[in-house]
């Protein structure tokens, strides 16, 4: 268990490079009078509500301290 634990947490890296680089492209080559500003704060929201969720979720699960 503790080995998708880790896998969880080099996936939710990745997600983060991934949503920067997504979003500093966004605000800097977005149109202008677009839906971007709004877009960029909305999918902020939803991602840190999501990363919060399962966060909780886990913590709150008991994990052997077995890495195998």
């Amino acid at each position: 268990m503790t080995v998708l634990l880790i896998c969880y947490f080099i996936f939710l890296i990745g997600f983060i490079i991934y949503s920067v680089i997504g979003l500093y492209h966004l605000w800097r080559f977005g149109y202008v009078g677009d839906l971007t500003k709004p877009s960029i704060v909305i999918y902020v929201v939803l991602s840190v509500t999501t990363i919060t969720f399962t966060l909780m979720a886990i913590s709150l699960r008991s994990w052997p301290t077995a890495i195998i």
